[in-house]
């Protein structure tokens, strides 16, 4: 055609009558072979083609500069939200070949002026040929693009943590600042090519809940939720949620380069023994998706930061992330463990990211050791609360006929947690007999308004789906095996027959007073954040357990100045999902605390933990 722009059609000519400043590809259809010499040329270029009713116009790329059109149809192919016969549709040479029929000269006219006014730098326009509306779509670089992603190799210097210091808005504070809903939308947010779908409000719920799905780049249905009192907060909750869990899903900010057996590696290496491994008959089964630890199998190891030892250390690939399967192109090692989000945080800081790991760690540490050690932990006395926002939640849910308990599941390391329960009133065998979740945060009212939080619309989902799973959750109360999945644990649990299972916290006549809760080893009122981090740390480790911290950020996270983090607690319960899938093995904390704490005479024994699957949801 010209110099500066290549292709044919209506489209291409129109462009050329004024010639543009940089290489321009058009096409009348969907046409895109002409892409890869274009990019060969080592200069700058601007795509532009037609889809049916649309021109797409950009984004400029840039050889040797990240973000590129590869980038942009990588995530508009993973976007939840689109149409799922477009994909088929350009499959068809016939169609990709064909010039939409809704182009016209006066809309070519319109491309070329979008073309020389330099609009798609950083994005690409969509033009809608039956109404001529323009609409702006940003995108962000993909880090494991093929044409324009490289990823670092991982290493230990990069694992290193030295925590700096975190000024907070106000001592009680555990976040650095608020997050921006604009901020993140502005980034992250577009239902044809952002790394998040929409946020989608639940107006019916009983809090403010907000869902948003990620892109589904690979492994399709993750998503982020945020529940909060205002729809603004959850929003921002909920993308801020699908980030971190994208952070988990497998490395997006570093190439793995180690691969070994824990013999070879040893001496830089967690042993996966001190991170609890599963029933040896889980190991046996012919669909099992784990292998049995050998300090000889070889396998990928990432860069984590152990704050017991003061060093970078190697944890598994398949630990520090949970869904390495689901990577894309990538061939991924069987786990040693079952593994989840577990100590999966974001945060403004590294710093806060690590804290907030903890936290969550902590929580579910707390709750799975009281369960399985069925220890008769002290309720609190909901009525006494001095938060009011705590009677309104308490009174919020107790009007769809339960009754709200909370109970102190604080462990030795003294970072607060609490166990919240909602026991069924009516005595209506179709409905949920009990439902729970937990809570953690540096301060009591903080962990207790969390974990209510996270309670009520766990209810109302429980209320409407608990009618058409009574009776498999009753063949689950008597056969554990049959608890496979993350929603089992909850209906298994709501049964009458898995009733008496909860009396070890039920049939207690213990009840403690908020002067108690707030007068035991009250949290210091730090002013910086990294002094929180440092207190947290030392207890953890004064409690048996060790801190490592995979950080997860990638350029997804930074360009909204996010950090993303696993933190890994050696010693620690994690949560699992799947009775055959616990890890309690190999933990002498789970039979050590509870002694420690008061609630058994002596140590326990494999023999004395809870055989029922836990209830958490």
């Amino acid at each position: 055609m010209t110099d500066t722009v290549m292709g044919d059609g209506l489209l291409a000519a129109t462009i050329a009558r004024r010639p543009p400043a940089v290489l321009v590809v058009a096409r009348d259809g969907w046409d895109t072979s002409d892409w890869e010499a274009a990019h060969g040329r080592g200069e700058p270029w601007l795509p532009v083609w037609t889809e049916l009713h649309r021109v797409v116009i950009g984004p400029l790329v840039r050889p040797g500069a990240r973000g590129c059109v590869w980038c942009v149809q990588k995530w508009r192919s993973s976007a939840p939200e689109r149409a799922p016969w477009t994909g088929e549709l350009r499959k068809d040479e016939r169609i990709a070949a064909e010039p939409s029929a809704w182009l016209s000269g006066f809309a070519a006219e319109a491309v070329a002026d979008l073309v020389h006014a330099g609009v798609a730098e950083d994005c690409c326009w969509f033009l809608d040929l039956r109404d001529l509306s323009l609409s702006r779509h940003a995108f962000l670089p993909d880090p494991l693009c093929a044409v324009c992603g490289a990823l670092p190799e991982d290493t230990a210097a990069l694992a290193e943590i030295v925590p700096q210091a975190r000024p907070k808005p106000r001592p009680g504070a555990s976040r650095i600042r608020a997050l921006s809903e604009a901020r993140l939308a502005s980034c992250y947010v577009d239902a044809e090519t952002g790394v998040v779908a929409p946020p989608r409000g639940m107006r019916d719920s009983i809090v403010a809940l907000t869902e948003a799905v990620l892109a589904e780049y690979g492994y399709k249905g993750e998503a982020g939720f945020g529940r909060t009192r205002d729809f603004a907060s959850s929003r921002a909750t909920a993308v801020a949620e699908a980030l971190e869990r994208l952070g988990g899903q497998w490395p997006w900010g570093k190439r793995t380069t180690v691969r070994g057996s824990y013999a070879e590696l040893a001496e830089h290496a967690v042993d996966p023994r001190t991170l609890g491994l599963l029933p040896a008959g889980t190991y046996l089964e012919p669909d099992g998706h784990h292998q049995p630890f050998t300090e000889d199998a070889v396998v990928s190891w990432v860069w984590a930061y152990s704050f017991g030892q003061g060093r970078p250390v190697l944890v598994p690939e398949s630990h520090a992330y949970y869904r390495t399967d689901w990577q894309p192109g990538a061939q991924a090692d069987k786990p040693f463990t079952f593994e989840i989000s577990n100590g999966c945080a974001l945060g403004g800081s590294v710093e806060e990211a690590v804290l907030h790991g903890i936290l969550e760690i902590v929580e579910r540490d707390a709750f799975l050791l009281t369960w399985y050690a069925r220890m008769p932990v002290p309720e609190v006395d909901l009525a006494g609360a001095p938060d009011p926002r705590i009677g309104l939640v308490v009174e919020r849910i107790e009007r769809t006929g339960y009754r709200v308990r909370a109970f102190d599941i604080t462990l030795t390391e003294g970072i607060r947690a609490f166990w919240v329960l909602a026991q069924d009133t009516t005595g209506d065998e179709g409905r949920p007999r009990v439902v729970s979740t937990s809570g953690s945060a540096l301060d009591p009212v903080a962990a207790l308004l969390t974990a209510l939080g996270e309670l009520a619309p766990i209810v109302q989902v429980e209320l409407a789906r608990y009618p058409a799973e009574a009776e498999r959750g009753r063949r689950m109360a008597a056969d554990p095996e049959l608890v496979r999945i993350m929603t089992d644990h909850s209906v298994c649990a709501a049964t009458p027959e898995a009733f008496d299972r909860f009396d070890f916290l039920l049939s207690r006549d213990r009840v403690i007073s908020w002067e108690e809760v707030l007068g035991r080893r009250p949290w210091p009122l730090h002013a910086d954040l990294r002094d929180d981090l440092t207190e947290a740390v030392d207890r953890m480790l004064a409690g048996g357990m060790d801190v490592v911290v995979v950080n997860q950020t990638s350029p997804l996270h930074e360009a909204a100045d996010l950090h993303c983090v696993k933190v890994i607690a050696p010693g620690a319960l994690s949560m699992t999902f799947g009775h055959r899938n616990r890890r309690t093995t190999g933990l002498p904390r789970l039979l050590e605390v509870p002694h420690r704490l008061g609630h058994a005479a002596r140590p326990l024994t494999e023999a004395d933990l809870n055989p029922h699957p836990h209830p958490f949801p």
